[in-house]
């Protein structure tokens, strides 16, 4: 064996040790996920020690073990040329762990984890290629919505002339306290536009979304499995394959603990699954890994487990979330490396039982194990405004900051109260929904880079987007109008009252894109209130005004519009 190749083997000694996945390890040391994977498998010889020290150290190497690797790189192979552009670029791709045939035992000792390649043409289904390229899309836009909160500057000067005005107001009188922010333009990916599925007919929405998560949707282990060993696959493929067929990227939810692997725990909201956690782990292992082996390729991402924080929906301790977490992480990543992790999403953050429970979780070190961080950021009341929720992810963010964790946030879903909420009117959902979105993107700030509407297809929900059978709502339609205007477009600042030189219950994103002659930009801003009406005055380049309904009248700069709930889009020309 070569000196470089004993370097190699000693580098992924260590992470197999450290039981620290590669993302995990990207994170801690400013490499790039594929140039760990280099080093750890003699790809490529670090051009300096100070790189071979840095993932040693974080892997917590002792001195002699410094000293041995010191050694084997002085005497390794030369033609190792410093390459930082190579180790400090975005990911390249999906960590490539080694997949585990689907009748061996799953293997849980960080010890065990071991690097293989990723899929190839020839052992993978023939999709797996664009599978791949799809995760790669999904870990960029991670990486592009983690980079915001170091590269946000206070927001720039925009398109208004007037100052802050009074205008009418439907939040109560009580400002919202979200910051603007501007940041170099960056895209919006189709994913973004999730919605959860309430239903396990296989109906797709009849109006555009970007990705679909599967809750509520006759898909839980307690569903599936309901007797041990016995699993009935026939929902969940149902669901998977017309999602496919959809070209719609799939979040599978763990959750809902089956009667015979937790006899004496705390029961949930569902009449056939517990809430506590199962008796014996290895029960868990063996559901993540023949979900994850069987789903290969089909399944874009994993969500491990739903609600928690709500004993409704999880009643064990912290601990055993966190090695449920890291263990179904470990299976998940050698079963299907292309799939991205998601932590359990943790629930009631307006609450401080919520956000203790959160708290507590992240001081496990759990999130070093997943590619993002499930969250429920809603109004604090199911029908208020959805502005709100850009104060709870600044919170959420907040606190995963403090503990060095920068993981993007996904937007799993609501609160408790959405079940017992009545309907709004057909124009205040469609307001509603739209916003939902907004927020999101406004949140964008605070590491938010997809959300999931609560929900799709079902009727005990304050907005109904598209009962399965039915025509779309107009909330439905518009926001498919809404991803119409950000077709191909960056996102670059957004802002919120004063400091935006807007009244104080307005809102504005402002966006630009290519145009379809050479140099060619467009530029334009969507303007919304958390409640009531506001007017503001025009700048500089404004020429016309888009309504949600397909509306569209000219304007002139320095002409003042009035705009409410119901967003409006303002088109600027250089």
């Amino acid at each position: 064996m070569s000196d470089a190749q004993e370097l190699a083997r000693l580098l992924q000694e260590l992470k197999d040790r450290s039981g620290r996945s590669f993302a995990a390890l990207a994170r801690q040391t400013g490499l790039s996920r594929s140039s760990l994977h280099r080093y750890c498998t003699g790809t490529t010889v670090p051009g300096s020690f100070g790189t071979v020290e840095r993932i040693a150290r974080a892997c917590a190497a002792e001195p002699d073990e410094l000293d041995g690797l010191y050694r084997l790189w002085a005497r390794a192979d030369t033609g190792r040329e410093e390459q930082a552009e190579q180790e400090n670029a975005e990911p390249e791709g999906a960590e490539p762990e080694g997949a585990e045939p689907e009748d061996s035992p799953p293997r849980t000792a960080p010890a065990a984890r071991t690097a293989g390649t990723s899929r190839t043409a020839g052992t993978a289904s023939p999709t797996a290629p664009r599978m791949a390229r799809r995760r790669l899309a999904w870990l960029r836009a991670l990486a592009a919505v983690a980079l915001l909160a170091v590269t946000a500057v206070a927001s720039t000067a925009l398109p208004y002339d007037d100052g802050p005005r009074a205008g009418e107001r439907g939040d109560g009188g009580r400002r919202l306290p979200v910051p603007p922010w501007s940041m170099e333009p960056r895209g919006v990916p189709p994913e973004f536009f999730g919605v959860t599925m309430n239903t396990d007919t296989g109906a797709m929405p009849g109006f555009r979304v970007g990705a679909v998560r599967l809750w509520e949707s006759e898909t839980r282990w307690s569903n599936i499995e309901t007797r041990r060993g016995h699993r009935d696959w026939t929902v969940l493929e149902r669901m998977v394959s017309a999602a496919r067929r959809a070209r719609l990227p799939v979040l599978y939810t763990f959750g809902g603990t089956p009667h015979w692997a937790a006899p004496g725990g705390v029961r949930s909201v569902y009449t056939d699954a517990r809430a506590a956690p199962p008796d014996d782990l290895r029960d868990w292992d063996r559901f993540v890994h023949r979900v994850a082996t069987r789903f290969r390729g089909r399944i874009d991402a994993y969500e491990l487990w739903d609600n928690v924080g709500s004993r409704s929906h999880y009643a064990g301790s912290v601990r055993t979330l966190a090695e449920m977490t890291r263990r179904a992480a470990r299976i998940i990543r050698r079963a299907d490396p292309d799939a991205a992790v998601a932590c359990p999403s943790v629930s009631r953050l307006w609450e401080e039982e919520g956000r203790d429970f959160l708290r507590a979780l992240v001081a496990t070190g759990v999130y070093d194990y997943c590619d993002a961080a499930a969250v429920k950021l809603h109004p604090r009341r199911a029908d208020g405004p959805p502005e709100e929720m850009i104060e709870l992810a600044r919170r959420v963010q907040r606190t995963l900051y403090q503990a060095d964790i920068a993981v993007p946030l996904w937007n799993t879903g609501p609160g408790k109260d959405i079940a017992t909420t009545p309907h709004l009117d057909a124009r205040r959902a469609a307001d509603h929904a739209v916003r939902f979105y907004l927020a999101g993107l406004y949140s964008r700030f605070f590491n938010v880079s997809h959300t999931y509407f609560y929900s799709w297809g079902g009727p005990n929900v304050p907005v109904v987007l598209q009962l399965v059978g039915e025509a779309p709502t107009e909330a439905a339609r518009h926001v498919e109008r809404l991803q119409e205007w950000l077709d191909g477009a960056r996102l670059a600042s957004c802002g919120q009252g004063r400091l935006a030189d807007l009244p104080e219950n307005a809102y504005r994103c402002r966006f630009e894109r290519s145009g379809t002659e050479a140099g060619e930009r467009e530029r334009f801003l969507i303007l919304w209130t958390s409640g009531g009406h506001a007017d503001t005055r025009l700048g500089e380049g404004a020429y016309r005004v888009r309504e949600m309904g397909g509306d569209a009248h000219a304007v002139r700069p320095g002409e003042r519009v009035r705009f409410g709930e119901r967003p409006a889009m303002v088109e600027l020309r250089d």
